[in-house]
């Protein structure tokens, strides 16, 4: 694969400052709004055992909030460290981000709807919809910062790029099987939802090999 094979004609822009900027606003926002979809329970005895029992009655929206959490903790940790070498930006690369900002901020409408309706297998599966959307978006973007532009130093070698292209690609895989396993049995797709984000604590590859 030759790297400047599919350059992009979009005017390049100095800088990502503003597009990381705006992505963190976003982000947290996305974050804030999860722990905004969390009602304090109503305890109707003011007793250790109605606490208990009130708070039982929350856990799913507990665990959602959770996976959600993790989740858009490490798409955030992977978008920082996916931007580290990235020195400029276009037209085109502003709009992939916009992309996966868009499915990021739809992530705490189907928390909360996951949070009520946990066994109900069509609600999982929208969920993990979402996720595979958020996941599909990372990877458009890397493919153009990657393979169609001329955004990363030329230091950066064909293999790494496959490699972490390769890499951001598994979550696109294994969410989108989340979807139908979410037919089989929720429990199966929630369990799904908790090992992606375990798996991209991997450091990058890029990041390592520019700073070396």
């Amino acid at each position: 694969m030759h790297v400047n094979s599919h350059r992009s004609h979009d005017t390049t822009l100095e800088g990502t400052g503003r597009l990381e900027a705006f992505s963190d606003g976003v982000i947290a926002i996305v974050v804030t709004l999860l722990v905004l979809e969390i009602r304090v329970p109503l305890i109707r005895e003011l007793t250790n055992a109605a606490a208990l029992s009130a708070l039982v009655t929350i856990a799913p929206k507990l665990v959602g909030f959770f996976i959600s959490f993790l989740t858009v903790a490490i798409f955030w940790v992977n978008h920082h460290h996916f931007f580290h070498p990235v020195a400029k930006s276009d037209g085109a690369l502003l709009w992939y981000n916009n992309h996966l900002l868009f499915w990021l901020a739809v992530i705490p409408f189907v928390t909360a709807f996951v949070g009520d309706y946990p066994t109900i297998p069509l609600v999982v599966a929208i969920y993990g919809f979402v996720l595979f959307m958020a996941a599909l978006a990372f990877t458009l973007m890397s493919r153009h910062v990657f393979f169609r532009s001329a955004l990363l130093p030329e230091s950066i070698s064909v293999t790494t790029r496959t490699l972490q292209f390769r890499r951001a690609g598994i979550g696109v895989i294994v969410y989108g099987a989340s979807v139908f396993a979410a037919f089989l049995h929720p429990y199966i797709a929630l369990a799904i939802f908790v090992m992606v984000p375990l798996y991209y604590f991997l450091p990058s590859r890029i990041e390592e090999e520019v700073t070396g």
